[in-house]
């Protein structure tokens, strides 16, 4: 098996195996009645190192399967609710946006195509936000059809705008059920990450803006505006509920 000698590390040991090898050859030289015990103790040893290396090889992979899994949302594969947080710049002195987004009329969608055709609306809705952001941002879902979106070394301004341009995005973007296209649309809230602040204090300011962008017809983004969104912030169940008679 060829393996390539990339790094220091690599020649160390290419190094090491050598000697090793040149040690082996010169004591079986010397003394060739070791010669059966030594193919015997090769036969033996060399299954036994292939087994453990796949057997290593597993639980490295069923450990990686544990780390995404606890980091991200099993049925989109966005980030998890949980694993947010660490997502937070240390530093918010520079600039950092977040963009809270919601789907429009979601429980509306659900009772009219069901919920393994909401399950895939939720993956399109998720795959779309990861699509129209950079590298660096993070997507992540808070839970049922609104996910957060946090964009580092970002203004205000240039937060709206990709904002905008997702709501473009996911308008023009339908999702294909069994029984055609549909047109998903999503309300989007915008807010900055101020110096000394807390997620949740973020967080709570784009949900207000959410909550304009909603009340101002949906299928739209709003940047948060001290003077508009004064008042507090509404919970989930309160915009249900005036969503319902707007």
């Amino acid at each position: 098996m060829r393996r390539q000698i990339e790094s220091a590390g690599d020649v160390r040991r290419f190094a090491a195996l050598i000697c090793l090898g040149v040690l082996i050859v010169d004591t079986l030289l010397r003394d060739l009645a070791l010669l059966p015990g030594a193919l015997t103790a090769v036969m033996i040893a060399a299954p036994l190192a292939y087994a453990m290396g796949q057997r290593l090889r597993a639980n490295q992979r069923h450990a990686q399967a544990l780390e995404h899994a606890l980091h991200h949302d099993s049925l989109t594969g966005v980030r998890s609710r949980a694993s947010l947080r660490a997502g937070v710049p240390g530093d918010t002195a520079r600039p950092c946006a977040v963009i809270v987004a919601d789907i429009d009329h979601f429980k509306r969608f659900n009772d009219c195509h069901g919920h393994a055709a909401g399950d895939l609306a939720l993956r399109h809705f998720a795959q779309l936000l990861r699509e129209n952001c950079r590298a660096g941002d993070l997507v992540a879902r808070l839970g049922g059809e609104e996910f957060v979106i946090l964009m580092p070394m970002t203004s205000p301004a240039n937060a709206l705008r990709a904002a905008n341009r997702m709501v473009r995005r996911i308008r023009q973007g339908p999702v294909f059920l069994d029984t055609g296209p549909q047109t998903l649309t999503a309300s989007f809230g915008v807010a900055a990450l101020l110096p000394g602040d807390t997620l949740d204090a973020g967080l709570q300011r784009a949900d207000r803006a959410l909550y304009r962008a909603k009340g101002a017809g949906r299928d739209r983004a709003c940047l948060h505006d001290p003077t508009l969104d004064a008042g507090p912030g509404q919970t989930k169940a309160k915009q249900e509920t005036s969503q319902s008679v707007i």
